[in-house]
């Protein structure tokens, strides 16, 4: 049974997987917890998460919830009626659904080394020592913009908090990335990690402003001279998001 409910789900577009989780969810919200729909749930959320385009959007409850009776204790603090938990998912999976339609079936994880070119650790730390300042001054200026409010010298908006909040635990975590660059070509994946961790955070928080999520995309797209997974992925998504606004 597991053997051929994988095998279904490869035989999905990309668009269509991102639609099954959906809807797992959506029927999960109604009560539908049993052991095929657990482990559908299971496969698709791994799935998702290994595909770098996909992961930055994917909603946070499917980020946090290992399984559908995780998801079920989320869903229930939402509402006691189904309706809003069924709303609620689907708000939630918007900006995933928008990027997994843009993706061709299969989607193939893309490395910082196809987006730079740059093979060795040599390359990678002499290039992280130029770039990586030069990021950390982007997040410094998105973050002055973001603090100005409505330009009337009060505080930022109360949209912008949580961006403001990643922001600077983006730029503080390259400060150490940079730092363990000095130290040595190779720096700890979990400093990396912490980098692309922020980055994420900054993208959800962001995806619904496309001036500072632009200059995002910009700026971030620097990291990724300094060997950061994931990064050259996220910017594709950024610019997808975007220009699917702009034609609104």
């Amino acid at each position: 049974m597991s053997h051929d409910l994988f095998d279904d789900l490869e035989r999905l577009s990309t668009y269509q997987r991102a639609v099954e989780l959906q809807n797992v969810l959506i029927a999960a919200c109604e009560g539908k917890r049993d052991d095929v729909s657990n482990r559908k749930y299971t496969i698709l959320r791994e799935w998702v998460r290994d595909i770098p385009q996909l992961r930055i959007v994917t909603p946070e409850m499917v980020v946090r919830n290992h399984d559908l009776g995780a998801f079920w204790s989320y869903i229930k603090s939402v509402s006691d009626q189904w309706e809003p938990r069924r709303q609620h998912v689907r708000d939630e999976f918007r900006h995933l659904l928008t990027t997994a339609e843009t993706l061709p079936k299969t989607a193939p994880e893309v490395s910082a080394s196809a987006w730079t070119g740059l093979k060795s650790p040599k390359e990678e730390a002499a290039a992280a020592k130029v770039l990586l300042p030069v990021a950390q001054a982007s997040i410094e200026a998105l973050i002055d913009h973001l603090e100005r409010g409505r330009g009337n010298g009060g505080p930022p908006l109360d949209e912008h908090r949580e961006a403001l909040e990643a922001l600077k635990g983006l730029h503080a975590a390259l400060g150490g990335l940079i730092e363990a660059y000095e130290k040595t070509e190779s720096p700890a994946v979990a400093i990396k990690q912490e980098v692309i961790d922020y980055l994420g955070r900054a993208a959800r928080a962001m995806k619904d402003d496309p001036m500072p999520f632009a200059v995002s995309a910009l700026c971030m797209a620097v990291c990724a001279s300094a060997g950061l997974p994931m990064v050259a992925a996220w910017l594709g998504a950024a610019t997808m998001v975007i220009r699917k606004q702009d034609r609104r």
